[in-house]
Protein backbone atom coordinates (compact mmCIF):
# COMPACT_ATOMS: atom_id res chain seq x y z
CA UNK A 1 0.00 0.00 0.00
CA UNK A 2 2.83 2.03 0.87
CA UNK A 3 4.45 1.87 -2.88
CA UNK A 4 0.66 2.33 -4.08
CA UNK A 5 0.42 5.72 -2.42
CA UNK A 6 4.16 6.56 -3.28
CA UNK A 7 3.08 6.32 -7.01
CA UNK A 8 0.32 8.10 -6.62
CA UNK A 9 1.97 11.41 -4.94
CA UNK A 10 5.01 11.08 -7.76
CA UNK A 11 2.17 11.35 -10.36
CA UNK A 12 0.84 14.31 -8.85
CA UNK A 13 3.99 15.89 -8.06
CA UNK A 14 4.77 15.74 -12.09
CA UNK A 15 1.22 16.65 -13.27
CA UNK A 16 1.44 19.71 -10.98
CA UNK A 17 5.17 20.26 -12.36
CA UNK A 18 3.88 20.51 -15.83
CA UNK A 19 1.39 22.67 -14.90
CA UNK A 20 3.43 25.31 -13.47
CA UNK A 21 5.97 25.16 -16.71
CA UNK A 22 3.32 25.73 -18.59
CA UNK A 23 2.49 28.70 -16.36
CA UNK A 24 6.10 30.02 -16.47
CA UNK A 25 5.88 29.17 -20.37
CA UNK A 26 2.46 31.42 -21.15
CA UNK A 27 3.16 34.31 -18.52
CA UNK A 28 6.90 34.50 -19.04
CA UNK A 29 7.27 34.41 -15.31
CA UNK A 30 10.12 32.32 -14.02
CA UNK A 31 10.72 32.36 -9.89
CA UNK A 32 13.86 30.30 -10.17
CA UNK A 33 15.93 33.17 -12.36
CA UNK A 34 15.70 35.48 -9.37
CA UNK A 35 15.88 38.54 -11.25
CA UNK A 36 14.98 41.86 -10.10
CA UNK A 37 11.99 43.73 -11.62
CA UNK A 38 14.05 46.16 -13.97
CA UNK A 39 16.13 43.24 -15.04
CA UNK A 40 12.70 41.01 -16.23
CA UNK A 41 11.39 43.87 -17.97
CA UNK A 42 14.56 44.34 -19.77
CA UNK A 43 14.38 40.71 -20.63
CA UNK A 44 11.09 41.44 -22.27
CA UNK A 45 12.13 44.38 -24.25
CA UNK A 46 14.69 42.04 -25.49
CA UNK A 47 12.20 39.45 -26.27
CA UNK A 48 10.18 41.65 -28.27
CA UNK A 49 13.32 43.29 -30.10
CA UNK A 50 13.64 38.94 -30.96
CA UNK A 51 10.02 39.02 -32.17
CA UNK A 52 10.68 41.80 -34.51
CA UNK A 53 7.92 44.11 -32.27
CA UNK A 54 11.44 46.72 -32.11
CA UNK A 55 12.86 46.91 -35.43
CA UNK A 56 16.86 46.77 -35.43
CA UNK A 57 17.98 50.38 -35.45
CA UNK A 58 14.60 51.57 -34.92
CA UNK A 59 13.57 53.93 -32.39
CA UNK A 60 11.96 52.50 -29.48
CA UNK A 61 8.07 53.93 -28.37
CA UNK A 62 8.94 56.54 -25.87
CA UNK A 63 9.10 56.19 -21.83
CA UNK A 64 5.22 56.60 -21.34
CA UNK A 65 4.36 54.28 -24.16
CA UNK A 66 6.82 51.34 -22.62
CA UNK A 67 5.50 52.04 -18.76
CA UNK A 68 1.97 51.48 -20.37
CA UNK A 69 2.48 48.42 -22.33
CA UNK A 70 4.85 46.75 -19.80
CA UNK A 71 3.18 48.03 -16.84
CA UNK A 72 5.66 49.26 -14.66
CA UNK A 73 6.86 52.94 -13.29
CA UNK A 74 9.40 55.21 -15.26
CA UNK A 75 11.61 54.35 -12.41
CA UNK A 76 11.77 50.33 -14.03
CA UNK A 77 11.70 51.29 -17.14
CA UNK A 78 14.37 53.48 -16.99
CA UNK A 79 16.39 51.08 -14.89
CA UNK A 80 16.46 48.36 -17.80
CA UNK A 81 16.65 50.64 -20.65
CA UNK A 82 20.57 51.28 -18.95
CA UNK A 83 21.07 47.29 -18.97
CA UNK A 84 20.34 47.12 -22.04
CA UNK A 85 22.55 49.89 -23.21
CA UNK A 86 25.23 48.75 -20.99
CA UNK A 87 24.40 45.71 -22.78
CA UNK A 88 24.64 47.33 -26.67
CA UNK A 89 21.15 45.99 -27.24
CA UNK A 90 20.02 49.70 -27.15
CA UNK A 91 21.52 53.35 -27.58
CA UNK A 92 20.93 56.56 -26.95
CA UNK A 93 20.99 59.55 -28.79
CA UNK A 94 20.85 62.89 -27.43
CA UNK A 95 18.17 64.69 -28.59
CA UNK A 96 16.16 61.81 -30.39
CA UNK A 97 15.65 58.86 -27.67
CA UNK A 98 16.19 55.52 -27.37
CA UNK A 99 17.50 53.29 -29.71
CA UNK A 100 17.54 49.48 -31.21
CA UNK A 101 21.35 48.91 -31.87
CA UNK A 102 21.90 47.57 -35.56
CA UNK A 103 23.35 44.65 -34.15
CA UNK A 104 21.79 44.07 -30.83
CA UNK A 105 24.25 42.35 -28.03
CA UNK A 106 27.38 42.99 -30.15
CA UNK A 107 30.47 44.52 -28.29
CA UNK A 108 33.16 46.37 -29.62
CA UNK A 109 35.67 44.01 -28.60
CA UNK A 110 33.63 40.62 -27.74
CA UNK A 111 36.72 38.66 -27.87
CA UNK A 112 39.27 40.98 -25.66
CA UNK A 113 41.39 41.10 -28.44
CA UNK A 114 42.52 44.81 -27.19
CA UNK A 115 44.20 43.00 -24.02
CA UNK A 116 46.59 40.60 -26.30
CA UNK A 117 50.24 40.98 -27.12
CA UNK A 118 50.23 42.95 -30.61
CA UNK A 119 52.58 39.87 -31.97
CA UNK A 120 50.99 37.10 -30.52
CA UNK A 121 47.45 38.75 -31.65
CA UNK A 122 48.91 38.86 -35.48
CA UNK A 123 49.97 35.78 -35.52
CA UNK A 124 46.57 34.31 -34.13
CA UNK A 125 44.25 35.90 -36.21
CA UNK A 126 46.48 35.22 -39.49
CA UNK A 127 46.69 31.67 -38.73
CA UNK A 128 42.96 32.01 -38.16
CA UNK A 129 42.33 33.42 -41.72
CA UNK A 130 44.33 31.04 -43.46
CA UNK A 131 42.19 28.45 -41.92
CA UNK A 132 39.01 29.67 -42.09
CA UNK A 133 38.87 32.34 -44.94
CA UNK A 134 39.24 30.18 -48.35
CA UNK A 135 35.91 28.20 -47.18
CA UNK A 136 34.71 32.03 -46.61
CA UNK A 137 34.97 32.83 -49.69
CA UNK A 138 33.57 29.53 -51.71
CA UNK A 139 30.52 30.69 -49.51
CA UNK A 140 30.64 34.03 -50.85
CA UNK A 141 30.85 32.59 -54.20
CA UNK A 142 27.66 30.75 -53.09
CA UNK A 143 25.56 33.11 -51.65
CA UNK A 144 26.59 37.20 -52.18
CA UNK A 145 23.99 38.96 -53.65
CA UNK A 146 23.87 41.28 -56.38
CA UNK A 147 24.31 44.49 -54.37
CA UNK A 148 27.38 42.82 -52.23
CA UNK A 149 29.24 41.43 -55.62
CA UNK A 150 28.45 45.71 -56.52
CA UNK A 151 30.27 46.66 -53.51
CA UNK A 152 33.37 44.62 -53.69
CA UNK A 153 33.63 45.50 -57.97
CA UNK A 154 34.05 49.13 -56.47
CA UNK A 155 36.49 48.07 -53.45
CA UNK A 156 38.47 46.39 -56.54
CA UNK A 157 37.61 49.28 -58.80
CA UNK A 158 39.52 51.66 -56.21
CA UNK A 159 42.59 49.44 -55.38
CA UNK A 160 42.95 49.34 -59.41
CA UNK A 161 43.15 52.98 -59.53
CA UNK A 162 45.37 53.49 -56.69
CA UNK A 163 47.87 50.74 -58.18
CA UNK A 164 48.22 52.56 -61.52
CA UNK A 165 48.43 55.72 -59.61
CA UNK A 166 50.78 55.15 -56.63
CA UNK A 167 53.97 56.41 -58.46
CA UNK A 168 53.07 59.91 -59.07
CA UNK A 169 52.31 60.84 -55.83
CA UNK A 170 52.94 59.82 -51.75
CA UNK A 171 53.17 55.80 -51.52
CA UNK A 172 52.33 56.44 -47.44
CA UNK A 173 48.71 57.92 -48.62
CA UNK A 174 48.21 55.83 -51.11
CA UNK A 175 49.11 52.63 -49.38
CA UNK A 176 46.36 53.93 -46.13
CA UNK A 177 43.97 54.17 -48.98
CA UNK A 178 44.80 50.63 -50.70
CA UNK A 179 44.71 49.27 -46.98
CA UNK A 180 41.24 50.93 -46.22
CA UNK A 181 39.81 49.05 -49.81
CA UNK A 182 41.47 46.46 -48.51
CA UNK A 183 39.80 46.09 -45.27
CA UNK A 184 36.20 46.93 -47.13
CA UNK A 185 36.74 43.83 -49.28
CA UNK A 186 37.33 41.43 -46.43
CA UNK A 187 34.99 42.56 -44.42
CA UNK A 188 32.34 42.22 -47.24
CA UNK A 189 33.81 38.54 -48.15
CA UNK A 190 32.62 37.57 -44.46
CA UNK A 191 29.44 39.55 -44.74
CA UNK A 192 28.48 37.82 -48.35
CA UNK A 193 28.69 34.16 -46.55
CA UNK A 194 24.95 33.85 -45.88
CA UNK A 195 26.28 32.53 -42.18
CA UNK A 196 25.35 34.79 -39.18
CA UNK A 197 28.40 34.00 -36.98
CA UNK A 198 30.55 34.90 -39.75
CA UNK A 199 28.44 38.25 -40.98
CA UNK A 200 29.87 39.21 -37.26
CA UNK A 201 33.29 38.66 -37.59
CA UNK A 202 34.00 41.97 -39.57
CA UNK A 203 35.89 43.92 -36.60
CA UNK A 204 38.08 41.01 -36.12
CA UNK A 205 38.82 40.52 -39.59
CA UNK A 206 39.32 44.53 -39.91
CA UNK A 207 41.80 43.76 -37.26
CA UNK A 208 43.89 41.39 -38.75
CA UNK A 209 44.45 43.45 -41.79
CA UNK A 210 45.10 46.72 -39.60
CA UNK A 211 47.66 44.88 -37.66
CA UNK A 212 49.11 42.92 -40.73
CA UNK A 213 49.46 46.12 -43.21
CA UNK A 214 50.69 48.55 -40.21
CA UNK A 215 54.18 46.47 -40.06
CA UNK A 216 57.00 48.65 -41.13
CA UNK A 217 58.41 45.91 -42.86
CA UNK A 218 55.13 45.51 -44.66
CA UNK A 219 54.75 48.81 -45.62
CA UNK A 220 58.31 49.04 -46.52
CA UNK A 221 57.98 46.47 -49.80
CA UNK A 222 54.02 47.21 -50.62
CA UNK A 223 53.32 45.85 -53.87
CA UNK A 224 50.36 47.74 -55.24
CA UNK A 225 50.53 45.59 -58.45
CA UNK A 226 50.83 42.12 -57.11
CA UNK A 227 48.08 42.98 -54.17
CA UNK A 228 45.65 44.42 -56.93
CA UNK A 229 45.82 41.41 -58.97
CA UNK A 230 45.29 38.64 -55.94
CA UNK A 231 42.21 40.81 -55.27
CA UNK A 232 41.00 40.95 -58.60
CA UNK A 233 41.38 37.32 -59.23
CA UNK A 234 39.70 36.49 -55.83
CA UNK A 235 36.93 39.23 -56.46
CA UNK A 236 36.49 37.41 -60.01
CA UNK A 237 36.11 34.05 -58.95
CA UNK A 238 33.31 35.33 -56.59
CA UNK A 239 31.14 37.34 -59.30
CA UNK A 240 31.77 34.27 -61.32
CA UNK A 241 29.72 31.92 -58.31
CA UNK A 242 33.08 30.09 -58.82
CA UNK A 243 33.38 28.34 -55.15
CA UNK A 244 35.83 26.37 -56.01
CA UNK A 245 38.10 28.81 -57.90
CA UNK A 246 37.31 31.33 -54.89
CA UNK A 247 39.07 29.15 -52.23
CA UNK A 248 41.49 28.49 -54.07
CA UNK A 249 42.65 32.00 -54.67
CA UNK A 250 42.01 32.95 -51.27
CA UNK A 251 44.57 29.65 -50.10
CA UNK A 252 47.22 31.77 -52.68
CA UNK A 253 46.07 35.40 -51.15
CA UNK A 254 46.59 33.79 -47.22
CA UNK A 255 49.71 32.26 -48.48
CA UNK A 256 51.12 35.75 -50.15
CA UNK A 257 50.63 37.14 -46.82
CA UNK A 258 51.81 35.18 -44.49
CA UNK A 259 55.11 34.60 -46.55
CA UNK A 260 55.25 38.90 -46.29
CA UNK A 261 54.81 39.32 -42.83
CA UNK A 262 57.43 36.32 -41.90
CA UNK A 263 59.65 37.99 -44.43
Amino acid sequence: MTSCFFAEEMLHLCTRGHAVQAFYEQTGFNFMANKNLSESIADKIKNRIIKGEYSLGKQLPNEQELCDSLNVSRTTVREAIKLLVSRNVLKIERGKGTFVAAVPGLSEDPFGLEFINEEELRNGLAEFRRLVEPDVCALAAEHASPEQIGIMEQQVGRMNEISAQSPSSSAEEWIDEFINQEIGFHVQLYKSTGNILFERMGDIIARSVILNCTMLKYRQTFDFEKYALIHNLLFQAIADRDAVRAKTMAVQHTDIFSSERDR
